[in-house]
């Protein structure tokens, strides 16, 4: 049974609702009482680091400790060059040799970063396409625009900020993967009709660094597009919208929780809330269907600040940034609105149930959690794979959440407006090509999004 409830969680965070998952997300990253605060980042390097800081080669931890602008120190190199090195061994390539030895101390110089990214890659054996024999190490970072300088030169002997060998590192892991023709496939679909394309890309709203970086492929027809589509356009949201959506989430009435659920359940969740060290004041207007969705993200990682790192690497979100940083336009499928009322709507002797469920899986955990996280990170590498026929039948085998409630709530209606509005854009008159981006399951799911539009006429190819 509790299997069965938690392998229904996360089939919703793999498909469902961006909006909830980004919303609710923040609820175990941020205390009620604090601000977040700003990152130390500079504009030259946010292009870069919005992809390198999906590779898992440094901790989103460091835009925030008032050190990222300074000099790296010895421990933080040490841990780039171990991350970065084990980001690049995920290309399979054969090792030919040792990495040298970081610095165990003294000042870290632009040069010293260089040289070690340098020794990095030249430690595999390398297909042709790498040209690594033709340049010297700096000649060849250069070359390949790991290394663009300053209008000041490289100056080589300066020493390297955190930020800057981050940034480096980012390039490098970028150039490998590239020229290794690797990188995560996902799962994507073209649709034409006429002079339009379009592409149909599934998501999962949390990530790992697993998916990243992801195709040349896949980042070429996002370039190639027009404007982008998602479920909901977290990056701009609408202020009336996100009250909509937030007032949704609580209990504006003067009521609390207490008053609408029984004491047993009540008692249950004090419990869990202490169990996880979550602030109790901050769920004492919380309705029950947002805190069952908020544990079920739980379940999926092992700390708050691992739930903070997988909304970050969450495919919508990296679409959403990747429009605004080009100024493509971002057009919804649904909006906020809808999607608070996904979930709203649903009696409140409902929402109770389910959070039950959930409060006993916490309470009384077994194998069962540590299945249904497996379960997830096995979506996630099959995903980065490209297999769809993989990913499909582990999504559709629990025949329990494909005929369940939440289900009927999450498919169906939504899949038909989606596909609805998809189509229109295939049949606008003119040349225009659309980044779609939606959740996986509303592709690969039985007579959803995918099949509708087949069975509208159109033609619709997987893209190996």
């Amino acid at each position: 049974m509790k299997l069965r409830k938690w392998s229904s969680f996360s089939r919703l965070i793999a498909s469902g609702v961006l909006g909830l998952t980004t919303i609710l997300g923040s609820v175990y990253t941020v205390q009620a009482d604090e601000v977040p605060a700003a990152p130390s980042i500079s504009q030259w390097s946010i292009p870069t680091l919005h992809e390198g800081e999906k590779y898992g080669i440094f901790p989103l931890s460091w835009y925030y400790d008032g050190t990222f602008q300074k000099p790296i120190t010895t421990d933080k190199f040490q841990a780039l060059v171990a991350d970065t090195t084990k980001k690049l061994d995920g290309l399979g390539l054969k090792k030919k040799g040792t990495l040298p030895a970081s610095p165990a101390a003294g000042t870290i110089t632009r040069e010293t970063v260089t040289r070690t990214l340098y020794a990095i890659l030249t430690q595999y054996e390398l297909p042709q396409a790498f040209e690594i024999d033709k340049y010297s190490a700096n000649e060849y970072l250069q070359k390949k625009g790991i290394v663009q300088g300053t209008p000041r030169g490289l100056q080589l002997d300066q020493p390297s900020t955190t930020e800057q060998a981050a940034v480096l590192a980012s390039r490098l892991v970028a150039y490998a993967y590239d020229t290794a023709q690797a990188g995560a496939k996902g799962l994507l679909w073209k649709a034409t009709k006429g002079e339009n394309t379009l592409y149909l890309l599934g998501s999962i709203h949390l990530g790992n660094p697993d998916m990243y970086p992801l195709s040349k492929e896949v980042r070429e027809a996002f370039t190639a597009s027009d404007s982008l589509f998602v479920e909901v356009n977290m990056a701009s949201a609408n202020p009336e919208d996100m009250k909509y959506f937030t007032d949704s989430m609580m209990l504006t009435d003067g009521t609390t929780l207490e008053d609408h659920i029984s004491k047993e359940t009540y008692e249950k969740l004090q419990k869990v809330l202490d169990q996880l060290g979550l602030p109790k004041q901050a769920f004492e207007t919380v309705k029950p269907w947002a805190i069952t969705t908020s544990l079920s993200m739980s379940s999926l990682v092992s700390s708050p600040e691992d739930m903070n790192q997988a909304a970050t690497l969450g495919v919508d979100m990296y679409f959403l940034q990747s429009a605004m940083l080009t100024d493509k336009p971002i057009e919804e499928l649904e909006g906020l609105k809808l999607q608070s009322d996904v979930f709203n709507n649903v009696p409140m002797n409902i929402q109770e149930k389910e959070m039950n469920d959930a409060l006993d899986a916490i309470l009384n955990p077994t194998a069962a959690q540590q299945k249904n996280a497996d379960e997830f990170t096995k979506w996630q590498q099959q995903w980065a794979k490209g297999d769809v026929d993989g990913f499909t039948k582990s999504f559709t085998s629990s025949q329990d959440f494909v005929e369940s409630d939440s289900a009927k709530r999450l498919f169906g209606e939504r899949d038909k407006n989606m596909a609805t509005k998809i189509a229109a854009l295939l049949d606008k008159k003119g040349k225009s090509t659309y980044f779609v981006v939606v959740g996986a399951g509303h592709f690969v799911l039985k007579d959803m999004i995918i099949d509708q539009l087949k069975q509208k006429g159109y033609q619709v190819e997987f893209v190996k």
